[in-house]
């Protein structure tokens, strides 16, 4: 079984790592300091106590007036003055052993200086001779340890509290900081969860953190892309459904007709409800095609033989109604630079406009423009009043329909770079669609193969 680990927020681990850190630092310096007090002390205390000694000879008096008068009172209180023959016994002072083998060795020296521990004492020697007899004493000065040791723990509870207060002060600034890096992750993450709840269009405040804007601005164009794709995906519902109506109407009236008229011909029947089921896969296939169509170069199409197509498909329907469908292919027709399957979806949307909305005879004509191919649908009807751009705008108000046909029939020519423009003529309504002549991308590139008729 995995066991998972706990995650803990990030301001209390930035807060954490800081303090550990500077109480890290802290015992770093502060150990070697501690050390160099305790030493810059007993240092201090030994300089004391040689100095006292030395104060001890007066010039001008001798060793027998120390002996007479007593010893001089020291300007340290915490230092006690003794005096030792030359056998280390004391001869006076009131403080220190009555026998020091420490002073009888420094009398056998005769010269130099020694501070030594004695017990709790710390104490400094330091030989004299006597002028008279030429015999030699030793003053010792002496200073209680705990007296030093009170001088360098006072110093050491300095430090701690100085530590205390940079512990502190850390922790204080180790929470503006941890604030100051959460609340930016913080806000990313309320950013997620929108996102996550639909929320396409969300905005995320700058924050002046370099990474943390540059995760801000993805997940504002993930949302943005996540809004496109999901608009797309609604319009591509709406769009197939659109699509798909024209051709199932037809073939429930196709089915329709033959239950109600017993002397129907079968095949005939047949005939156009497969037809009608033809075209209800070959739209499937097309709107599926474009759905997953990638943006990149886009293979030739013959226009004539897709203009040829609507005659079967449409002639059931146009009949019915009494009309006719005329269709006018021109010669040398040249390959259009545009998707076969956009072409089929935009002709279907344009002559069931005409179908639905116009009247008379619909007219389909490709002919060469220049450079390009152009498809012109033509019908006997009317154009609303207004502008007709109007009618592009997907669900206008002004359209005649559900303004979700033409509006998918413009956006599939704009995304190829051909236009599609409305306008009236002489005769009624004209639909016109431009298209660019294919080109080959390189000299050895040949046209595509005519398609037989």
């Amino acid at each position: 079984m995995t066991r998972t680990r706990r995650s803990r927020p990030l301001r209390g681990q930035v807060r954490a790592a800081i303090l550990v850190a500077t109480a890290a630092a802290l015992l770093v310096f502060a150990l070697p300091l501690a050390l160099a007090l305790r030493t810059a002390y007993v240092e201090q205390a030994e300089t004391v106590l040689q100095r006292e000694a030395a104060k001890v000879l007066v010039p001008g008096k001798e060793v027998s007036a120390l002996l007479r008068d007593g010893l001089p009172t020291p300007d340290d209180p915490n230092v006690h003055i003794a005096l030792y023959d030359g056998s280390g016994t004391k001869v006076r002072g009131d403080v220190g052993k009555a026998h020091s083998a420490v002073a009888a060795s420094v009398a056998a020296a005769g010269q130099g200086e020694r501070t030594d521990s004695e017990g709790e004492m710390l104490a400094s020697y330091l030989p004299i001779t006597d002028d008279e007899d030429q015999s030699t004493y030793v003053i010792r000065s002496s200073m209680d340890v705990r007296t030093v040791e009170d001088r360098y723990m006072r110093a050491w509870a300095l430090m701690a509290l100085l530590g205390m207060a940079i512990l502190v002060l850390a922790y204080w600034a180790a929470g503006r900081l941890a604030r100051r890096l959460s609340a930016p992750l913080e806000g990313l993450a309320e950013s997620a969860v929108t996102l996550g709840a639909g929320g396409f269009g969300l905005s995320v405040p700058r924050t002046g953190v370099q990474e943390v804007d540059v995760v801000g601005a993805v997940l504002e164009d993930a949302g943005q892309r996540l809004g496109e794709r999901f608009q797309r995906e609604r319009a591509f519902s709406a769009d197939a459904s659109h699509q798909l109506r024209t051709p199932i109407t037809a073939l429930r009236l196709t089915l329709e007709g033959a239950e109600v008229d017993p002397a129907a011909d079968l095949p005939t029947v047949t005939h156009e409800a497969l037809t009608q089921v033809d075209r209800l896969e070959s739209t499937v296939e097309d709107l599926l095609a474009l759905a997953r169509d990638l943006p990149g170069p886009t293979d030739p199409v013959w226009v004539g033989p897709v203009v040829d197509s609507l005659r079967d498909r449409y002639r059931s329907a146009l009949k019915t109604d009494g009309r006719a469908l005329v269709v006018e292919v021109g010669p040398g027709l040249p390959p259009a630079a545009f998707p076969e399957a956009a072409l089929r979806q935009i002709l279907d949307v344009l002559v069931d406009n005409a179908l639905v909305h116009g009247s008379g005879t619909v007219t389909v004509g490709a002919r060469s423009s220049g450079t390009g191919v152009s498809v012109v649908v033509d019908d006997e009807g009317e154009l609303p009043d207004g502008d007709p751009e109007d009618m592009f705008r997907r669900r206008s108000p002004a359209a005649r329909g559900t303004g979700i046909g033409l509006a998918l029939a413009r956006s599939l020519a704009e995304a190829e770079g051909a236009r599609l423009l409305a306008g009236r003529y002489e005769g009624g309504t004209r639909f016109t669609l431009v298209m660019a002549e294919w080109e080959p991308r390189h000299t050895r590139e040949r046209a595509p193969a005519r398609p037989s008729a």
